[in-house]
């Protein structure tokens, strides 16, 4: 392939063969030609031996100044078996054959196919150095491209990866702190630091009119405005499931009719959704699974922070966290544990194990992990229990915290409970103390 800067310049392949047919055919015609016009011009002396210049050496000078060396030879001879032909025929008046002419000839086209040959095997190895220099600067551009594209995304994963999950829901609730509700200044609060996070660079939250998009109702943006298109089949898709929906997931024959590249409801624990959040472009390399499943669940965490407050020790808050925290298990595989804790209360020592339970939660209330929370309340049998929730965090994990809280636990007994192990009922059934 012919490269820019060359536009206008032939450029030989030194890998493909010439065919000869070509040079050899128009060699044959040139001679002919030359021959014709001599004859036509001067037809008693055709070949200038009487005097003048000796226009037939034109045939075998072109040639071998075109082609080369055995090509301007052959073309010599031609002219020569021309001459000898003529003067035997009595075409060309002269006393004998004119041997310093034809030599002449022959020489002239000699000299001028050499020099051509000369240059041609230069021109041969300078095109194969061009050759072998444009294919390594090719895989060095290609090399360059893959560099600075790994250099992009290194950059970005470096970026993202300056704090993890649960770092970015800590930063996440952090922001929030202050904002109270799902208002346009929340909202906006919340689409500023997803579009940050996760490098969204065009994103819009619209409020619902009923189960409809309404898009009268943009509460926040990032980038440029964009038209909202109520019936855009990923915005359905995501509607109808409640959860996450992507372009690449929408029937084949809808691809065409939207122009979202993802759809992400704005919905509490409890299911109910607040709006939508509509991605409309982000960098190629950040649209991929693992991203928009980071989308959905910092907008998931976000919606019920607003929603109901800051981490604190409510049953409610608790509730609300632990039902989150299920769907983040169910929908994204996302680990959880739930650590119980609880007193074997007897007859004669139920208000000292109580007190001992009200002393272990505080303290345990003092050193709980930035999303983790923690309830005490009544179980089904009317005794007080104390459920630290550990979001994000497997068993091995959890266990590795217990140790660090070894000696808060010690009197106590203690159960560690994987959050796809706990019935749900059981903590929703929770009793505030």
């Amino acid at each position: 392939m012919k490269k820019p800067w060359l536009e206008g310049i032939e450029v030989i392949d030194v890998n493909k063969a010439v065919p000869p047919w070509g040079g050899w055919f128009e060699t044959l015609l040139l001679t002919a030609l030359v021959m014709a016009a001599s004859f036509f011009t001067q037809q008693q002396d055709p070949f200038r031996l009487e005097g003048g210049f000796p226009w037939p050496v034109l045939a075998p000078l072109l040639a071998g100044l075109r082609y080369g060396f055995v090509y301007a030879f052959v073309s010599a001879l031609l002219i020569l078996a021309a001459l000898g032909v003529a003067i035997n025929q009595q075409w060309q008046a002269a006393p004998g054959f004119p041997l310093a002419w034809a030599i002449g000839v022959v020489v002239v086209g000699m000299v001028a196919g050499e020099f051509r040959d000369i240059w041609g095997r230069r021109l041969h190895r300078l095109e194969g150095a061009y050759q072998y220099r444009a294919e390594r600067l090719e895989e060095f551009t290609r090399s360059y491209q893959l560099l600075r594209l790994s250099h992009d995304r290194l950059e970005q994963t470096v970026a993202n990866s300056g704090f993890s999950l649960r770092e970015g829901i800590i930063r996440l609730q952090s922001g929030l702190e202050t904002i109270d509700g799902l208002t346009h200044a929340s909202f906006t609060r919340l689409l500023e630091f997803v579009a940050e996070y996760a490098a969204l660079t065009q994103a819009s939250i619209v409020g619902l009119s009923g189960d409809r998009v309404d898009s009268a109702k943009v509460l926040a943006g990032v980038g440029e405005r964009f038209a909202i298109d109520e019936g855009d089949p990923v915005v359905a898709a995501a509607l109808e499931s409640g959860e996450l929906a992507t372009v690449n997931l929408v029937k084949e024959q809808a691809v065409d009719q939207n122009t979202l590249l993802a759809a992400i409801p704005l919905a509490d624990s409890t299911g109910d959704i607040h709006a939508i959040l509509m991605v409309r472009s982000m960098p190629f390399f950040a649209f991929h699974e693992d991203n928009l499943k980071l989308i959905a669940v910092l907008v998931g965490h976000g919606v019920d922070h607003l929603r109901f407050g800051a981490a604190t020790s409510s049953t409610g808050r608790f509730i609300a966290a632990f039902e989150r925290v299920c769907q983040d298990h169910a929908r994204f595989k996302l680990d959880a544990t739930l650590l119980k804790v609880s007193a074997a209360i007897g007859e004669g020592n139920r208000e000292s194990e109580t007190g001992e339970l009200a002393r272990v939660y505080e303290k345990l209330r003092s050193s709980v992990r930035g999303i983790d929370l923690i309830c005490i309340g009544r179980d089904d049998k009317g005794e007080f229990v104390i459920w630290v929730l550990l979001p994000l965090t497997d068993i091995a994990g959890a266990k590795a915290w217990m140790q660090r809280e070894g000696g808060v636990l010690a009197t106590l007994t203690s159960e560690l409970l994987a959050i796809g192990e706990v019935d749900p009922q059981a903590i929703r059934r929770l009793e505030p103390r």
